[in-house]
């Protein structure tokens, strides 16, 4: 179990059936709208084979005033970042599941539903199975429902935050009263800082500069291309990574199945084996233990392009036929 800011989670077994696990989300908030709305999501349009399953929900120690709780499935996995390094798996493994997660973000989009603070912790892989699990639907959102946040952006971390979002923030920072749009592509350029994460061992935009740097550096720096820091990782798949890491939306996969079919186009082509490959270099005389490859000192040297805004042209002045002409 562990505990946040909203909530805390505790690994609990039926009275009736012992050794059988579940997790147990209790809310801590004063304000159970988050909570609620978590279990609104998972129990009705989150449902999904890759997303944890709700099977009951209530209040404590109150039935009715009570803290809100729901006991979903216990999962047995690590997350994203920690299975990398800890299992060390091939580029195919890390493929498939960036696929597999792809194609679940497109199923929840086309049912309105957003996840918003997709992260490698909220992004567990199955002991059994080596398949991914999406958790923590606490700052989700679905279409038609009503807003809970009191703040331009939705809770999140800024290290996974689209470059638009904070644009988005920076130009109204002003007027607390707008909220930025969130949509599927912030969704899908979270999972690519998660897939850059893996296959590096490090975030694009390293969350330990100031907040400030850091926003800048989403905003206005390419970061490395994910083998520039990791020469191990196949061409296919830097090139899907740094695709759902563009500056624009438009530039993105545009859905969860456009963004799928970009992570497994090198496992269907003629560079396959090159997926074969473990993540990392062990170090030597050290059995699991991986040796993590270095981030550079200066990474970001490029400039991140400027949309180019089309051409003014003046149109030729043309003077009267007749009359006075004002000066």
């Amino acid at each position: 179990g562990g505990v946040g800011g909203y909530g805390a989670v505790y690994r609990v077994e039926p009275l009736g059936a012992p050794g059988r696990s579940f997790a147990l989300k209790l809310s801590l908030h004063p304000d159970p709208g988050r909570a609620l709305r978590e279990m609104a999501l998972l129990l009705d349009r989150a449902w999904h084979p890759n997303v944890v399953r709700v099977h009951a929900t209530g209040r404590w120690p109150d039935p009715v005033e009570g803290l809100p709780y729901f006991v979903m499935d216990w999962v047995e996995g690590l997350a994203l970042h920690v299975w990398a390094e800890t299992v060390n798996p091939t580029f195919r493994q890390v493929a498939i599941v960036g696929g597999s997660v792809a194609m679940t973000l497109g199923v929840l989009h086309a049912r309105g539903v957003l996840h918003r603070d997709l992260k490698p912790e909220h992004l567990l892989i199955r002991t059994r199975g080596q398949m991914p699990v999406l958790i923590d639907f606490g700052a989700g959102d679905q279409a038609g429902a009503m807003t809970l946040t009191t703040t331009t952006l939705p809770p999140g971390t800024l290290h996974l935050r689209s470059p638009e979002a904070i644009r988005f923030q920076q130009r109204h920072w002003r007027q607390p009263e707008l909220r930025y749009p969130y949509s599927a592509t912030d969704d899908l350029y979270a999972l690519g800082v998660c897939l850059y994460r893996a296959v590096t061992g490090h975030y694009p935009f390293p969350p330990g500069q100031e907040p400030e740097l850091l926003a800048v550096a989403i905003t206005e720096r390419l970061p490395p291309s994910p083998r520039d820091i990791n020469p191990q990782v196949p061409e296919p798949l830097s090139r899907a990574i740094l695709g759902l890491l563009e500056k624009e939306p438009e530039q993105r996969p545009r859905t969860g199945e456009a963004a799928h079919s970009e992570l497994m186009r090198g496992l269907l082509s003629g560079g396959a084996a090159a997926f074969e490959a473990h993540l990392f270099d062990e170090i030597p005389g050290k059995p699991n233990q991986i040796r993590r490859p270095t981030w550079p000192e200066q990474p970001y040297l490029t400039p991140a392009p400027r949309p180019r805004a089309a051409p003014v042209v003046a149109a030729p002045r043309r003077l009267p036929a007749w009359g006075w002409v004002g000066v």
